[in-house]
């Protein structure tokens, strides 16, 4: 191939948005829509974003205490981990972008924001520290963006909404409450978006350029990839709460559903918990395959925004003991690892909650 046809190649457009052909090889460890890695953004702003989430945080774990009983401790700490599983799944939305469920909706609609908030800050941990998704010096704003940002936006949107758009006799997952579930859904990713466009471009303003993005490149292509992302995450949430809600519809209930029980392994494998911690994995290794077939050569939302910039991802300044893998089976074992790192985590955060309120 010539090198002018290299060139053209090189800077062609395609649906629209400009997107560059690199060396570096695209693996499932880069493939993590809106976390912001190690210095990208201006030291000030990622400090502001630390204080921001420490604040937040703090109130969320005082008022968590008296809004979670015991029973549905295992069941938060299975839907963490589930979110956890599905952000490693990417989806492709076209000209080399892809995206992936950010899952601050649909915890904040199954569980309530506070809860959402501290499920979503555990799922970032475990990212952060044992796969290297998002610097650390970066997570509280990416906390900021995906834990709260998120998760307040969608259950705000689907609180709003919900009352307008369905009607009185409407069963409990009718066509008006997945109309206010898929809009909290792509509300919460397209305003996280918004904030992590307006994070680079502060950062880049500040600094004359040092950190950060130009207002001209990130404001229009993170909300351009973004927009369309969201309705993948409009998609997938109304689509995951009315299976639970049509199979389960006391799984969440403020009131204890009766049961009949079991002794022994089949009492185990009755349990409503057990039974969603099967599902789940189930379902990302059968999920896993396509993910490799149409998305793992992608680049997420950030990425193609830094791309379009011709800004390099900096080092990271803590070095992760895991990875995503980079073929089907070290993918899954990084899967189900995740899983049971993150549910373990959730269910010790709420337990010692739960400890302190009894203490009180």
């Amino acid at each position: 191939m010539s090198q002018a046809r290299v060139r053209a190649l090189q800077n062609g457009i395609n649906i629209g948005l400009r997107f560059c052909i690199t060396k570096r090889v695209i693996r499932i460890t880069e493939l993590v829509e809106m976390h912001i890695p190690d210095g990208l953004m201006d030291p000030v702003i990622a400090l502001t974003g630390w204080i921001e989430f420490l604040v937040v945080a703090a109130v969320a774990l005082f008022l968590v205490r008296t809004r979670v009983k015991d029973k549905d401790l295992p069941r938060i700490a299975v839907l963490s981990a589930g979110v956890f599983v599905a952000q490693m799944l990417n989806f492709p939305i076209g000209g080399g972008t892809t995206g992936h469920l950010v899952g601050g909706a649909l915890m904040a609609i199954m569980v309530g924001p506070v809860v959402a908030i501290l499920g979503m800050t555990v799922i970032l941990l475990i990212q952060g520290l044992m796969f290297g998704d998002g610097g650390m010096t970066a997570f509280g704003l990416n906390a900021v963006n995906m834990a709260v940002i998120a998760p307040l936006t969608g259950w705000g949107v689907y609180t709003l909404i919900k009352p307008i758009v369905s009607r009185k006799d409407e069963k409990p997952f009718g066509p008006g409450t997945a109309i206010a579930v898929a809009a909290g859904a792509w509300a919460s990713v397209f305003l996280a978006a918004a904030a992590c466009a307006a994070e680079l471009v502060v950062s880049y303003a500040i600094s004359g350029g040092t950190y950060g993005i130009a207002a001209t490149v990130s404001v229009p292509a993170m909300l351009g990839y973004h927009t369309v992302i969201a309705v993948g995450e409009a998609i997938i949430t109304a689509g995951v709460l009315a299976y639970v809600w049509s199979i389960s519809p006391g799984v969440f209930a403020r009131e204890p559903v009766a049961t009949t029980k079991a002794e022994g392994l089949r009492g185990i494998l009755h349990l409503k918990t057990t039974q969603a911690t099967i599902a789940v994995l189930i379902a990302f290794a059968l999920a896993l395959p396509l993910y490799f077939i149409y998305s793992a050569e992608g680049a997420d939302g950030l990425e193609k925004t830094m791309s379009d910039a011709e800004v390099e991802e900096g080092g990271a300044v803590f070095s992760s003991p895991f990875s995503y893998g980079e073929n089907y089976f070290a993918a899954l074992f990084a899967g189900i690892l995740g899983f049971v790192v993150t549910a373990l985590a959730a269910l010790g955060l709420l337990r010692i909650l739960q400890g302190v309120k009894a203490a009180d």
